[in-house]
């Protein structure tokens, strides 16, 4: 099997790029359960896209983003209405007082990788419920022409 990043399409600009700060496009993908979440070469990832190649298959996830990368995008997103409104027209539901799946791992007794969760409403880093759904969401920094994520 082989596993790889991803970067799609529909994302809404969420700060245009300034002086000092990169721009933000953001892509909401929805919440998912712990089950549709793995740990591959130690980091967080979801089989987004898969393709069947001859003898194995090729899974690709959306990056997870890290704890400050996603509070980053909750402060810009409370309170604005108007991008709020914005995302609900394209279908890409968010709360900016809700729970994210961010890229931060723990360990667990076995010494296992587990993803983590970031809790916005009461600002900190946990361990995810198995039957509680939490948002996804991934973000491309944009400057000078050139993406990063």
């Amino acid at each position: 099997m082989q596993y790889g990043r991803y970067i799609g399409s529909r994302y809404i600009c969420i700060r245009e790029e300034t002086e000092g700060k990169r721009g933000i496009l953001l892509k909401v993908l929805g919440k998912v359960y712990s089950d549709q979440v793995k740990i591959i070469n130690g980091e967080p990832f979801s089989k987004d896209e898969s393709t069947e190649l001859f003898m194995s298959h090729s899974y690709v996830s959306y990056p997870y983003q890290s704890m400050k990368d996603v509070k980053e995008v909750l402060d810009i997103l409370r309170g604005n209405t108007d991008l709020l409104q914005t995302f609900e027209k394209a279908k890409m539901h968010i709360n900016p007082n809700s729970s994210y799946w961010v890229s931060e791992t723990a360990r667990n007794k076995f010494m296992l990788k587990i993803p983590q969760v970031y809790d916005s409403h009461q600002d900190i880093l946990c361990t995810a419920s198995d039957d509680t759904p939490y948002y996804r969401i991934t973000m491309v920094y944009f400057h000078n022409g050139t993406l990063t994520w």
